[in-house]
């Protein structure tokens, strides 16, 4: 077979505590009861993106809608310059992740986070293994529980997966295995329909979608106890009978359609498999198996896996492709499966394949273009990825965290666009006529409308982005006249010139919609305000600055009111001036205020940041970086330089009780210890160095993404304040 293989996913074992929580999903469900409809879904089946637009455009157009608030008294007259805030509190579209029933379901400091997260990020889910065919039938009160939870928490739950032909993996029952190893096609397909009517009736509409048949390109081993020797293995395009349009594979899902309908279920049906963004083999295939079922049965769904490979070859051939492409090129692969009459969804992204990747940053950028060729394509409904967490994923690389639970950079670009760029967050007065009206990401928001007497909370669902959603909120009193809406956040901000002293910023006009109109731009560098900009000026330039230093630049929006926008930005590096030698010592970072700890600089311009410290990220104060630990928090700073001239790493530091060595984990340039193991010296209670012999703790010093990483999860509480890091 031509591609990846699917190697079997994780497998999990019985719980016995369900361990149901109640969070934001849960409040979210409770409102949707009181929601006021604003119609139906605007989704057509089968519908590609116009690729002549960008993905800004098409994310404009597709995933956003008008909302109007009319505020009127009891009596019916309608309320100037009433305050009117709009808070989203979920999309219309699906962002999920796979769940492994076990650790969701067990009662451990790991289940806690798993617990935590995946409703605070993810409204949709899919069990990883629990409702295949044979841990449905050996162990279904976990799989039963872990739906359970799901739904109580607010999520919807896929069906993942009826029929998966896949042997050696576990998803097939013993006796039906012993039926292919017999040719016993009777019993294959007895057993079979049999489950497929079982599995569905069984959780009726508490599963959004079942995927009736999972990967029919690549695991047809049940269809080879039915019909032997006429499907070639070596060959499967070429044989007498083909998995993927096979009478079989059609029979499965006439079956599934009708047990829906007669059970007057509002379920949906799909085909789910993967290679289709970097493979040329598959899209012939599953074009045929596509239109080979939907001249029998009505597909809701065709699934695109998306397990994203790092390679050196061509995207789309068969020869080491590479699946690194755009977010433009994401919406233009789709096009071929949206033109299809079904929706689509991504299944089961992740970006653990190929060899050729260069960082975690690259896996960031990666998922971002997914994501947003993804969300721009007017055909597509769901982005899922196939598990979120190293610890409970197939190939232990999971797109946000790592096994410590410390973020990786993927995580915030998640959050960013999830819960940032296209999460709504507006407000303003209502004009004469009593109305408010604004742009809206589609799905359920909050309105809270305010007068001089009167609050007032309404939600409301966007769901479609060409019909405005309309809601009357009845309130007393009169208009404040007051703007407390802040302008639109400036966008666009970009850097076309620097030198050795000066960054030249550039920016698109922000707009206001309180009423008190635009009054200026604040520009801040490192954290701190450095310039103030007229309204109708959109660029400045930076002046006094370091040469080839890195910067971190913002640029706000303020109102007349003084109310302040949330500032975008970006960072900038001057260029290169008059050199001198290098010294003895390079500081990494001593933790001046110059740049500022929340600017994630460090003194050579590089990434720094920590995070799960019981004092959050780390605070800086009288020149030292104050980190409270109990058992967990990480700290790392990026060097991104071969440091061969340099033998000694020292940190100039000091703990609350002395000895804190062997509780920090020390990872630098391939060596993971802890920090006593590396140092002959010791952290007393006031500040003194500690060396590292770089040469002699075995650390590579020649990589060019070089970075510090210290973690705090070894069972120790305490706290720790560094002055300085240096190199020597």
């Amino acid at each position: 077979m031509t591609g990846d293989t699917q190697p079997p996913k994780t497998d999990e074992s019985t719980a016995t505590d369900t361990g149901v929580g109640f969070d934001r999903r849960a409040f979210l469900r409770a409102v949707g009861a009181l929601a006021l409809s604003a119609g139906l879904t605007g989704s057509a089946a089968g519908e590609t993106a116009d690729t002549s637009k960008t993905v800004a455009e098409r994310i404009d157009e597709h995933r956003t809608g008008t909302l109007e608030v009319t505020v009127e008294r009891e009596d019916g007259t309608v309320v100037p310059d009433a305050q009117v805030e709009v808070t989203m509190l979920e999309h219309d579209f699906d962002f999920g992740t796979a769940v492994n029933a076990n650790t969701l379901l067990n009662e451990s400091s790991v289940g806690d986070n798993y617990r935590t997260y995946i409703p605070e990020l993810f409204n949709t889910a899919v069990l990883e293994n629990r409702h295949k065919w044979r841990f449905f039938e050996t162990e279904g009160q976990l799989a039963d529980d872990a739906t359970d939870w799901l739904l109580g928490a607010g999520l919807d739950v896929r069906g993942h997966v009826c029929i998966w032909g896949s042997d050696g993996v576990s998803a097939i029952p013993d006796d039906v295995q012993t039926a292919i190893d017999n040719g016993d096609a009777q019993t294959i397909r007895d057993r079979s329909m049999a489950h497929i009517e079982e599995i569905i009736t069984h959780y009726g509409e508490d599963i959004t979608e079942w995927e009736v048949v999972n990967e029919a390109m690549h695991a047809y081993q049940l269809q080879r106890g039915v019909y032997g020797d006429q499907i070639d293995t070596e060959e499967p395009w070429t044989g007498e009978v083909i998995p993927w349009s096979s009478q079989l594979l059609t029979d499965w899902y006439t079956t599934a359609e009708a047990v829906i309908e007669s059970n007057d279920l509002d379920v949906g049906i799909g085909v789910n498999d993967f290679n289709q963004f970097a493979y040329d083999y598959v899209d012939g295939r599953y074009e045929t198996q596509i239109d080979h079922l939907q001249s029998s049965v009505d597909l809701d769904t065709i699934g695109l896996q998306a397990h994203v490979a790092a390679r050196t070859g061509e995207n789309d051939t068969n020869s080491n492709p590479d699946a690194r492409i755009s977010a433009s090129q994401v919406a233009a692969e789709i096009n071929q499966w949206a033109d299809h009459g079904a929706r689509v969804k991504i299944t089961e992204f992740d970006m653990y394949n190929g060899d050729d990747w260069t960082d975690d940053e690259e896996r960031a950028t990666v998922l971002e273009n997914y994501l947003r060729g993804a969300f721009s394509h007017p055909g597509v409904d769901a982005f899922i990825m196939w598990g979120f967490w190293d610890g409970r994923h197939w190939e232990n690389e999971a797109p946000l965290f790592y096994q410590d639970w410390s973020p990786k950079p993927a995580y915030d670009v998640w959050n960013e666009l999830v819960f940032g760029e296209w999460w709504t967050s507006e407000g303003g007065l209502t004009d004469s006529d009593g109305t408010y009206s604004t742009a809206v990401y589609l799905g359920d928001h909050e309105i809270t409308v305010s007068t001089d007497t009167d609050s007032t909370t309404a939600t409301v669902s966007a769901t479609d982005a060409g019909t405005p959603a309309a809601v009357t909120v009845t309130v007393s009193g009169d208009g404040t006249g007051e703007d407390t809406t802040p302008p639109a956040t400036p966008s666009g901000l970009s850097v076309p010139e620097t030198t050795a002293e000066t960054v030249t910023l550039s920016w698109e006009a922000a707009t206001d919609t309180g009423g008190s109109g635009l009054d200026q731009y604040v520009v801040t560098v490192d954290g701190t305000t450095t310039q103030t900009v007229p309204a109708g000026t959109t660029q400045t330039t930076l002046s006094g600055l370091t040469p080839e230093t890195t910067y971190s630049i913002g640029v706000s929006a303020v109102d007349g009111a003084g109310n302040e926008s949330a500032a975008t930005t970006t960072t900038a590096t001057t260029d290169a001036g008059s050199t001198d030698p290098p010294g003895d010592v390079l500081v990494i970072d001593d933790f001046d205020g110059d740049p500022g700890w929340s600017a994630n600089r460090n003194d050579l311009g590089e990434w720094c940041g920590a995070g799960s410290f019981e004092n959050g990220s780390g605070s800086v104060s009288d020149g030292a970086l104050l980190l409270e630990y109990d058992n967990g928090g990480w700290f790392q700073t990026q060097l991104n330089q071969d440091i061969s001239e340099y033998a000694t790493l020292v940190l100039r530091l000091r703990g609350a009780n002395g000895g804190e060595e062997s509780e920090v984990l020390f990872d630098m340039g391939g060596v993971r210890t802890l920090l006593s193991t590396v140092t002959d010296d010791s952290i007393t209670t006031s500040f003194t160095d500690v060396a590292i012999d770089l040469e002699a703790a075995g650390v590579d010093r020649t990589g060019s993404s070089l970075s510090l990483r210290l973690n705090f999860w070894q069972g120790g509480s305490g706290t720790i304040e560094i002055e300085e890091i240096r190199l020597e």
